[in-house]
């Protein structure tokens, strides 16, 4: 017998444990006896789970639970404290053409670049020739002089233009298929303005927790088991993925917490699981509101689940069109196989754990996109990529903050990132450490090429093998632009040069496109110690396509047998010393680099 469950976190990241917060003594007291009611292949679920009491499980037996569309548009509303099983052979499956095609659009308005003026409104009578379509309409141009403002505009899908400087009217303007636009205003719009118009269908959802502005929480939910939840998108026409609601398996909307998801699978849907609060403000660009009542959820977790989703994404974690709070969410250890983006962190996602994920994706794997905050996003791995895809992508569109307090590490591309043996990661975001016993200690978008090498900093590279690199930033790609300090030695003797190389023998080598300024402290020393010398060397190598060509200065600093050092150019910057004859004598460098490419 099943009481309420309870999500609560222990202190190690990415472990979880379940309590049992209402014993099933209290929840007979509270609520009568806790019941199992099995829900079979033609059974109405909603009706059986209308009838529940909370606390009670609905157990889904094995074979084909095909419905419509019932409470706020799901296959099954919840909104009490169930257990829902799905046992292994039970499917949950919308049927067919449940969602058709509408001839009304939505106006998608939160991309692209901040808007002076949001102005665009929708008409005519769209005759549904392109079937479900996205327009995309761009301010192209800004009138000067009192000319009006220009717009492009295609119909072939997002950023699909075949039309360009159209001038705006102010009136209705008539693009195609029967749909007209109107701007209230024909200029001082802001270049780069963009407006998506979406004819599609209506959003479906299989499992719902929640409505969005429901006044009471709804709390202590697990859906779990063997079994299957499909969408059936190939048979039902789907919204377009830029309108405010989309279809998924699974939503949480509103005010919901202690909820569970574990080990069922999610197929043929937009989303798998979509989680996110509800605000009644006015919504304005860049994720503020005016004031109104925010409904918020937290502490979710959906781990042990399976994503086969061929033709859609995988899970999204707050929405940026629907604004109330998400806290304290969990997405670990699932596995997932999707078209595009598998997992997507978003906005007014706080305290959340993204940890030990295995993803198939043909698009992004981990977008954190918009302002999240507080997050960790580490362990994952994308598997069957030889493209060299990334693993997690932190940004934000136009006018939107970037993410906040996001720790990403210890991700890995399985084809496509060599990982150096003992090579370590212990900070940062979109970090590798490629090379034998190499490390990044920090920062974000670093690389630590070379063997024993170490890169931190925003956008460093280290390509010389022990090097410790540090950037503050790229020009164009990571190491065009940082500082960075690497040892040299050498053993010279009878007056033969000797060539003062890297860890592992590597020579210092100059990039092409690259001037370095240099600075070397160089010290040497005879068995006996009664020779020592000591330089320093500072100058300029600089490199095209071909050799290197160095000019440098060299201060003796002390020199008791007539030691020499000197720098030298050819395919890299090479520092020579020489030996009195008959001495032998043991050199190192510590040499400085400051470094740019162009």
């Amino acid at each position: 017998m099943d009481g309420e469950m309870k999500i609560t976190r222990l202190r190690e990241p990415g472990l979880f444990r379940v309590v049992r917060y209402l014993p099933i003594l209290l929840a007979a007291s509270l609520f009568g006896e806790v019941r199992v009611h099995n829900v079979k292949p033609g059974d109405d679920p909603q009706a059986i789970l209308d009838r529940a009491n909370p606390g009670d499980r609905l157990v889904f037996l094995p074979g084909l639970h095909q419905h419509g569309l019932k409470k706020h548009r799901s296959l099954l509303y919840v909104d009490r404290s169930i257990d829902i099983e799905l046992q292994a052979g039970a499917t949950l499956k919308l049927a067919d053409h449940v969602t058709r095609l509408e001839k009304s659009a939505e106006i998608t308005t939160d991309h692209g670049a901040p808007k002076t003026y949001d102005d665009l409104s929708v008409g005519g009578d769209y005759d549904l020739g392109l079937g479900a379509a996205i327009y995309t309409i761009r301010i192209d141009s800004e009138g000067k002089g009192g000319a009006a403002d220009t717009f492009t505009w295609g119909s072939g899908g997002t950023f699909d233009f075949q039309h360009s400087k159209v001038p705006i009217t102010g009136q209705w303007q008539a693009l195609s298929h029967g749909v007209q636009i109107k701007f209230e205003r024909t200029s001082g719009h802001s270049l780069g303005s963009l407006w998506f118009l979406s004819y599609d269908g209506p959003e479906a959802y299989g499992i719902r927790i929640g409505h969005g502005t429901q006044a009471s929480y709804i709390e202590g939910v697990r859906i779990f088991g063997k079994g299957t939840i499909d969408l059936n998108s190939r048979n039902n026409v789907e919204p377009s993925g830029l309108v405010k609601n989309i279809n998924a398996t699974i939503l949480v909307h509103g005010r919901v917490r202690d909820v569970e998801i574990e080990g069922i699978t999610m197929t043929n849907t937009m989303r798998s699981v979509m989680l996110y609060g509800e605000h009644t403000g006015q919504f304005l660009q860049g994720g503020a509101t005016t004031p109104g009542e925010s409904f918020d959820a937290g502490n979710i977790s959906i781990h042990h689940t399976r994503t086969i989703n061929p033709r859609g994404s995988g899970y999204l974690l707050g929405h940026p069109s629907h604004r109330g709070w998400l806290r304290k969410v969990r997405c670990n250890f699932n596995y997932m196989e999707t078209a595009t983006t598998s997992i997507e962190p978003n906005f007014q996602l706080d305290q959340y754990e993204v940890i030990g994920n295995v993803i198939k994706s043909g698009g992004r794997a981990v977008h954190c996109w918009r302002r999240s905050t507080n997050g960790v996003v580490a362990g994952n791995v994308r598997i069957d990529d030889v493209t060299g895809k990334e693993v997690v992508m932190v940004n934000a569109p136009g006018a939107w903050q970037n993410p906040e307090n996001v720790v990403v590490r210890d991700n890995r591309n399985h084809l496509s990132d060599p990982a150096g043996h003992w090579a370590n990661v212990s900070g940062g975001m979109n970090t590798i450490a490629k090379g034998a016993y190499s490390s990044v200690t920090g920062g974000r978008d670093s690389q630590a090429e070379a063997d024993y090498s170490r890169a931190q900093g925003l956008q460093a590279r280290a390509r010389r093998a022990g090097e410790d690199a540090l950037s503050a930033g790229a020009f164009r790609e990571p190491g065009d632009a940082q500082t960075s300090v690497v040892t040299a030695r050498a053993l010279s003797a009878n007056s033969e040069p000797a060539e003062l190389r890297l860890a592992g023998d590597k020579p210092l080598e100059i990039m092409t496109s690259s001037s370095v300024v240099f600075k070397a402290l160089i010290v040497g020393r005879t068995a006996s110690g009664t020779q020592v010398a000591a330089f320093e060397i500072a100058g300029v190598a600089n490199r095209n396509q071909g050799e290197v060509t160095v000019q440098a200065r060299t201060d003796t600093l002390k020199d008791s047998a007539g030691f020499q050092v000197s720098a030298e150019g050819g395919d890299r910057l090479r520092l020579l010393a020489r030996s009195a004859a008959g001495s032998e004598v043991r050199w190192v460098a510590r040499v400085e680099l400051a470094e740019v490419r162009y």
